[in-house]
């Protein structure tokens, strides 16, 4: 290729664009979407192999994408997964505690004695569960253990089933902060950045990409009572009306729209959003140059400010290993720009898919 074409980059070009940064936002998982996350993971690593072992995988690969859309839907907000997807998963429910009087009396004994954390995660219990033997662990923590061929407790050995789990009393619950309750890990993670921005600098204007369009719905009502003033731009809007959201968004000053909530697809290439100077992707992409598309909508010939990019990453998911593959795949393109043959016929293979999977 080298031989025949000629090649400027934006980083090799003297074209004067300001400094552009990426960062990565890593979002701890709440205890119900990490419920959520493990659930359909433990599930589709099932799937999957079984899928590998019977040598099915190319029949079955439209059937293992839509399972690794699902990991990435809980991971970005639970409400995109499909509310019978959610209710197939096994829901548990504890005896409170309370009515347990001798357990309770062993619970006191033991947290008199040290300070208490889970022995699992060695970490202060997250949604605490006791068990019949008078353990404490963090119910994540204690599930995982119950799906073993043998359950027991990891400290006495002692025989463990869901009966023998139980809640505590609603005195002994910590007090959580519940005001992000209806927003998911990533939303309330995203609107922290985006207050921080408006704290900076009031007229700083902001591109929010995603995927899914029932996501850029679910932000608006938050960012509204945020005191944001937004804009949306999806696939499903008219030439002209895109247009017209584009043109608005333009408008200088703190009183014009400052977010703008846009698809990753109908807004990732052929517009000019060079009136913002942070971009936050809510998701990772498999391709990282329909990424780097999506900042170029920002990143281009007539920005004047420095642009900050954002990535929103759910920590111990799908969405960590995606960045792996994302790095293999600009390696691969700094090497040469076209793969051409039999490799390229779908946007992941068996190693990638291994990968996803944790396999």
């Amino acid at each position: 290729m080298a031989t025949i074409s000629l090649r400027r980059t934006k980083e090799t070009s003297s074209i004067g664009l300001p400094p552009k940064t990426i960062h990565t936002c890593n979002v701890e998982l709440s205890d119900d979407e990490r419920k959520l996350y493990d659930e359909m993971e433990t599930k589709a690593k099932n799937s999957v192999e079984e899928y590998i072992a019977r040598r099915s995988v190319t029949h079955k690969y439209s059937t293992v994408l839509s399972i690794i859309l699902r990991l990435r839907q809980i991971c970005t907000h639970t409400e995109l997964c499909p509310p019978e997807v959610r209710e197939s998963l096994p829901s548990y429910h504890f005896e409170d505690a309370s009515n347990n009087p001798e357990l309770l009396n062993k619970l006191v004994i033991q947290l008199q004695d040290s300070d208490i954390d889970c022995s699992i995660c060695l970490s202060p219990p997250s949604k605490m569960i006791i068990t019949s033997c008078a353990h404490i662990f963090c119910e994540t923590c204690i599930l995982r253990t119950l799906k073993q061929s043998k359950a027991s407790c990891p400290l006495c050995r002692c025989r463990l089933s869901e009966s023998d789990l139980f809640s505590p009393p609603p005195e002994y619950t910590p007090d959580v902060d519940t005001s992000c309750t209806k927003a998911s890990s990533k939303v309330a993670a995203l609107l922290k950045l985006l207050e921080a921005s408006r704290n900076e600098n009031p007229s700083i204007k902001s591109v929010v990409f995603s995927q899914f369009c029932t996501l850029l719905l679910l932000l608006e009502e938050p960012l509204k009572q945020a005191g944001f003033k937004t804009l949306r731009l999806d696939g499903a809007m008219s030439g002209k009306r895109r247009a017209n959201v584009i043109e608005e968004f333009g408008v200088p000053g703190p009183d014009g729209p400052t977010v703008l909530l846009a698809s990753l697809k109908a807004a990732g290439t052929g517009i000019n959003l060079t009136a913002a100077s942070r971009v936050y992707l809510m998701e990772p992409w498999w391709n990282p140059a329909v990424e780097e598309q999506a900042m170029d909508r920002v990143y281009r010939i007539g920005q004047t400010e420095d642009v900050k990019v954002v990535k929103m990453v759910a920590k111990d998911s799908i969405d960590e290993r995606i960045l792996l593959l994302q790095e293999k795949k600009q390696k691969l393109a700094k090497e040469a720009f076209h793969k051409k043959g039999k490799e390229e016929k779908r946007e992941i293979d068996l190693a990638d898919l291994r990968t996803l999977m944790s396999l």
